[in-house]
């Protein structure tokens, strides 16, 4: 049933592409709004993401998640010490981030998928022609796009130090934490964004990396389309706000997922200040409580120094990450509330962990709400279905862990699976964070 659910979804969407395509009613009856970008997030596990895997079990979707939040806190940590490279980028490759955009780009239009980032800011796909690209769509041909434009050598700012005067045209080379790298030069092109029951919005002349050299072996995927604060993001280039609402990932049927970019982002709800630096979105975490009590944790653990630490908001990682202080104050409460009921279950290689064999549905119906309270009157509010896992057969771990470190300058790490039914708004010119819970389908 599940074979024949996908294959009735991928001919619906082939037939939506190729009626976009072909139509011209669709782009010239929606005016062309280059301030309000709003399209669906795909989580990777999606029955609408490409790569989807049918076989897969909820073992294996789960012990993938833990995977890419390791490696992406890894990365974290790499770029957030004080000499690491300015231009090491995150793990944004198939199996190893969260969330992907379906997009088109160029006249005449060519299909995307791209990884979304908060934890970078450039936007970049495959090019021809391209060494070692290896995607999962066409890869984009800008010598067949009437749209296409590139960036001569004295085009600034993207030209301050990078340029190929053989060719005259800017040029960019990003480094991934996971060995990969991409370069290309800059270019200008238009995207287009289709969602479903509400036509098409278009972005011109935007600013992208056209990538010519892949080392990216077994990869497959397009770009990665960057929502850091610099100047080449979508988040800059199209104003200063944007949003996002992520609904239930175990719902791998789940379609409303949002990504709003420009002056229509849903910033709703309370705000807490937003701190910007090295390209990742920080927050000033005040407190933890469970059941409305808080815990006993020194606030000062989560202040970012000139050393390190501090609270990160991100996109890429699924699972949460805190400082040793803070995540023993809570696994405390959490054992002290499940461990008489329930067995542990050790997970050899990831020892810190805690996790059980039980249900979360059955065995915790009672466990309090955790709330993570910011700066301000806003709060990420997670109960059980956030804060526990399945893992598989009557096993289900703690979905926070430990940041891995015994210093007080560890990065402690809010990830996905916290944010869950709930809308984070980022208002850049502002520096304020928007947090608000809300069913997904009222963006």
């Amino acid at each position: 049933m599940e074979a024949a659910s996908l294959l009735f979804h991928d001919a619906k969407l082939i037939l939506l592409i190729m009626a976009f395509l072909m139509s011209t009613n669709i782009t010239n009856s929606v005016p062309t709004s280059p301030y309000h970008l709003n399209t669906k997030l795909i989580h990777q596990d999606s029955i609408l993401s490409p790569f989807y895997n049918t076989t897969s079990t909820i073992a294996d979707r789960a012990n993938q998640s833990l995977e890419r939040s390791i490696a992406r806190l890894c990365y974290l940590k790499a770029v957030t010490m004080v000499k690491a490279p300015e231009n090491i980028r995150g793990v944004m490759f198939a199996g190893t981030a969260s969330f992907l955009v379906s997009m088109f780009i160029g006249e005449p239009k060519v299909h995307q998928f791209v990884w979304m980032d908060t934890g970078s800011s450039l936007m970049w796909v495959h090019c021809i022609p391209c060494i070692g690209c290896n995607t999962y769509n066409p890869i984009f041909n800008p010598s067949l796009s009437s749209t296409y434009y590139e960036l001569p050598c004295n085009h600034d700012p993207y030209c301050a130090a990078h340029c190929d005067h053989q060719r005259n045209w800017c040029t960019y080379s990003e480094s991934y934490a996971d060995g990969a790298s991409t370069s290309g030069n800059y270019a200008t092109e238009k995207l287009t964004f289709l969602v479903e029951n509400e036509g098409a919005t278009t972005a011109a002349n935007i600013v992208f990396g056209c990538g010519r050299v892949m080392n990216e072996p077994n990869r497959e995927i397009n770009g990665v389309m960057g929502l850091g604060y610099g100047s080449e993001s979508l988040s800059k280039q199209l104003g200063t706000k944007f949003s996002y609402c992520i609904g239930d990932i175990a719902d791998r049927n789940y379609a409303y997922n949002r990504l709003i970019i420009g002056n229509g982002a849903a910033l709703l709800g309370a705000w807490t200040p937003l701190d910007m630096y090295l390209n990742l979105y920080y927050v000033t975490l005040d407190s933890i409580s469970v059941g409305g009590i808080p815990l006993a944790i020194n606030p000062l653990v989560f202040q970012r120094t000139a050393r390190g630490g501090g609270v990160i908001i991100d996109s890429g990682t699924e699972w949460t990450f805190l400082i040793r202080e803070a995540y023993e104050a809570l696994t405390n409460i959490v054992e002290r509330i499940v461990g008489g009921a329930l067995n542990r279950w050790i997970i050899p290689d990831q020892l810190t962990m805690l996790c059980y064999y039980g249900s979360v549905n059955r065995d915790l119906r009672t466990f309090p709400i955790v709330k993570f309270h910011f700066r301000g009157q806003t709060a990420l509010v997670i109960p059980k279905e956030n804060l526990f896992k399945v893992m598989g057969n009557n096993r289900f771990c703690l979905t926070v862990n430990l940041a891995n470190g015994n210093t007080p300058t560890d990065l402690s790490i809010i990830g996905v699976f916290a944010q869950q039914k709930h809308n984070i708004g980022f208002d850049l010119l502002a520096r304020r964070l928007y947090v608000r819970q809300i069913n997904c389908q009222q963006i």
